[in-house]
């Protein structure tokens, strides 16, 4: 058991010290969400973006998002212009966002969007019809950043002190000649 908590403390001592001499190339990540059908709104439609996902996902506390856009896909479905939206994402405070609902509009930046994003990798949308009633066709939200990308230094240590561990290890497991 000592030699599996010896292990597991090395092995996330290794992950540290890679992302601490990690280098950063530029990345962007990007989550898609298009119901479908489209959801009418009234009453409140609310989602969750993940940049998390797939193998090329963001890593939060290791990969860093310095900006981000969000496009919202509103139209009208009565070719009426009496609709107003309220959409709420982090720290937007619940503002009335006017749109002409007929086709993409770009939402607000937020600090506090900025750290949940960072902190998470997910953020929270809420839709709501303030006035008439419209369809939801899809949301981009696109963050731009920095990957982390292990230095070939810090890879080769890491092997190192992986098969020094291993031969450590398996030394310890011999039974001596002398016994």
């Amino acid at each position: 058991m000592n030699k599996l908590k010896m292990l597991a403390a090395t092995l996330a001592l290794a992950g540290l010290a890679g992302t601490a001499n990690a280098s950063y190339i530029d990345y962007t990540w990007s989550d898609y969400y298009d119901p479908n059908p489209d959801i009418r709104v009234p009453p409140t439609h609310t989602y969750t973006h993940h940049l998390t996902d797939g193998s090329d996902g963001f890593r939060p506390l290791v990969d860093i998002i310095t900006d981000y856009t969000l496009r919202v896909n509103l139209y009208d479905d009565r070719d009426s212009y009496a609709e107003v939206a309220l959409i709420d994402a982090p720290g937007w405070g619940g503002e009335v966002k006017y749109f002409d609902l007929s086709g993409a509009e770009f939402g607000g930046w937020s600090l506090i969007g900025w750290l949940q994003l960072n902190l998470t990798g997910s953020y929270t949308v809420s839709i709501t019809s303030v006035q008439g009633d419209f369809l939801f066709g899809s949301s981009l939200l696109t963050a731009r950043g920095y990957r982390a990308v292990p230095e070939p230094g810090t890879i080769a240590l890491l092997a190192l002190g992986l098969i020094g561990m291993g031969l450590a290890l398996s030394r310890r497991r011999k039974p001596s000649s002398e016994e």
